[in-house]
């Protein structure tokens, strides 16, 4: 179902972070952590090359997402500096099966202190509130430990891989499946914080 054009998701707070609508002026500070190949070693989309690239997303990518209504991309920033270092969200992936998918990335100098999980439970509480998915899935290109273990970590479980599913940069990769359940999410007390 479409949205209004200046539909945006809601703004969410969590104890560290502020995650939002991302905004064209997002670019340039964005533009400066999407550049760099060791964040997109394991995303499908690759560096970007120029603020263009970046401008590019934030036209493209996010408004359609916006005027789809989905909860994607969000902005992460880390509260109180309005710049963001990362992106996270949740999409349709089979809207007649109630299935959605998280996806998310975040800055090399933000790695390994928590803002992926604390900013994925925020989004997932929203979506699982407010979309009323039965399955929230997510897949992980095999060898990205670190995102494994965000997921481990929001209570997915490990489904089994997708062998060679998906062509990137000329490479067969694995695909590892996750996924937690409505009522998994719910009993585990991650919707209350």
């Amino acid at each position: 179902m479409m949205k209004l054009p200046n539909w945006r998701p809601p703004t969410l707070t969590t104890e560290r972070l502020v995650l939002r609508a991302f905004t064209e002026d997002d670019a340039q500070p964005l533009f400066e952590h999407a550049r760099n190949p060791n964040v997109t070693r394991f995303t499908l989309w690759d560096a970007h090359r120029t603020v263009a690239d970046t401008m590019l997303f934030l036209r493209d990518y996010a408004v359609l997402r916006y005027l789809e209504g989905m909860p994607e991309p969000y902005a992460i920033t880390v509260t109180p500096d309005p710049h963001p270092i990362g992106a996270c969200g949740c999409f349709w992936a089979a809207k007649p099966h109630q299935t959605m998918e998280l996806g998310y990335w975040i800055a090399e100098p933000f790695w390994g202190q928590g803002y992926v999980v604390e900013a994925c439970r925020a989004v997932l509480n929203f979506a699982f509130t407010e979309y009323e998915p039965e399955r929230m899935q997510a897949r992980v290109i095999d060898g990205n430990t670190a995102s494994e273990r965000v997921l481990t970590k929001l209570g997915f479980q490990h489904e089994g891989v997708f062998r060679h599913a998906l062509l990137r940069r000329g490479n067969f990769e694995d695909v590892r499946m996750y996924s937690v359940l409505r009522n998994e999410w719910t009993k585990s007390g991650h919707e209350s914080g």
